[in-house]
C-alpha cells in the first residue's frame, strides 16, 4: 500500500478504508439519478430483499471463514521481516474482506435493475448492509487488529502487527 512519508500504515489503512467506503455512497448517487425521473409502476417485489439478504449472509460467513486468513509467522523471524511480513498480510486481508463486504453492493446494483419497477431501493439496502461489514471488518479497529495479528502469531511468530501499524 503506497504511503506518505511520515504517515503510519495505520493511517494509510484507515484512508483507504474511508476511500472504500465512500465509494459506495458515491455510486448510490450515481444511480439515484440514473433512476430519477422514473416512475415506478406497482410495488417492488420482496425477491430482491431476499437475494440480498442471503447474499449479505454468505458474505458475513465468507468473511468469518476466509477474510482473516493469513499466513502463519514462523517463530524466530527477524523482527523487521515479521513485521513486513504482518503489514502485507493485513493490508492484503483487508482487501478481501472489502470484496466479500463490497460484493452485497454489487449483486444490490443488479437487482435495483432487474426489477420491474426498476429503483434505487434495493442498492440503499445492499450498501447499508456492505458499509455495516465493512465498518465491522475493513476499517482497521483494534478488534481486526488483534484477530489479524492473532493468526499471524498462532505458530509462534511475533508480527508485533498493532504496533508496526502504529509507525513504531
Amino acid at each position: 500500500m503506497l504511503q506518505q512519508p511520515g504517515t503510519s500504515p495505520l493511517r494509510a489503512s484507515q484512508v483507504l478504508a474511508a476511500s472504500l467506503m465512500s465509494a459506495l455512497v458515491v455510486i448510490g448517487v450515481a444511480l439515484s439519478s440514473v433512476f430519477a425521473g422514473r416512475h415506478h409502476q406497482g410495488s417492488i417485489p420482496i425477491w430482491p430483499f431476499l437475494v440480498l439478504v442471503a447474499e449479505a449472509a454468505v458474505a458475513a460467513v465468507a468473511i468469518q471463514l476466509i477474510g482473516y486468513r493469513v499466513p502463519p509467522l514462523p517463530s524466530g523471524l527477524a523482527a523487521d521481516e515479521a513485521r513486513s511480513r504482518g503489514l502485507l498480510a493485513f493490508q492484503q486481508s483487508m482487501i478481501l474482506r472489502f470484496a466479500l463486504a463490497e460484493s452485497v453492493a454489487l449483486v444490490a446494483i443488479v437487482l435495483s435493475f432487474a426489477v420491474r419497477a426498476a429503483t434505487v431501493t434495493p442498492y440503499l439496502l445492499g450498501a447499508a448492509i456492505s458499509l455495516v461489514l465493512m465498518g465491522l471488518h475493513v476499517w482497521p479497529s483494534e478488534r481486526v487488529i488483534a484477530r489479524v495479528q492473532e493468526n499471524l502469531d498462532r505458530d509462534g511468530g511475533r508480527s508485533e502487527l498493532a504496533t508496526a501499524l502504529r509507525g513504531g
